[in-house]
């Protein structure tokens, strides 16, 4: 399993220094920071309490400040600076990341973020899986 792990990221590492192309449909998403759960994020969940740890979703810690550094025109270098290594990357060629974000008591939520490249390579527009983090990373009232 490390193995494979290894491997993507070796593959996604490649993709954003620009030594293999990535394909990448033009997006259908277009703006940032909206909501989209349909836009098939993975599921992790338990089925018992006792399942293996692996199947724990964990984000990588941001501020919202990181998350804003996002914009349209982004380049991947610019966008995994900002917000860290992608989780998965989609037959489209879009990116999926897991962010984490402090809460104010002191826990974190785990934002599903889905990211779409144009044409050019560059990010098009952003989707966020659940209205919660689409409101922090966007400071609207939950």
């Amino acid at each position: 399993m490390n193995t494979l792990k290894h491997q993507f990221t070796k593959l996604i590492y490649a993709a954003v220094i620009g030594l293999i192309p990535c394909t990448s449909a033009m997006a259908d998403v277009t703006e940032l920071d909206i909501l989209g759960p349909e836009k098939s994020f993975p599921r992790v969940s338990r089925a018992y309490p006792d399942m293996d740890a692996e199947f724990v979703r964990r984000g990588t810690p941001r501020t919202v400040a990181q998350v804003r550094r996002v914009a349209i025109g982004s380049t991947k270098t610019q966008l995994v600076r900002a917000i860290g290594q992608p989780v998965s990357a989609y037959k489209d060629g879009s990116w999926n990341f897991n962010v984490s974000f402090r809460l104010p008591q002191g826990n974190r939520l785990i934002c599903q973020y889905r990211v779409y490249f144009g044409q050019d390579g560059q990010v098009a527009g952003t989707v966020w899986r659940r209205p919660q983090c689409a409101n922090i990373a966007t400071g609207k009232a939950g």
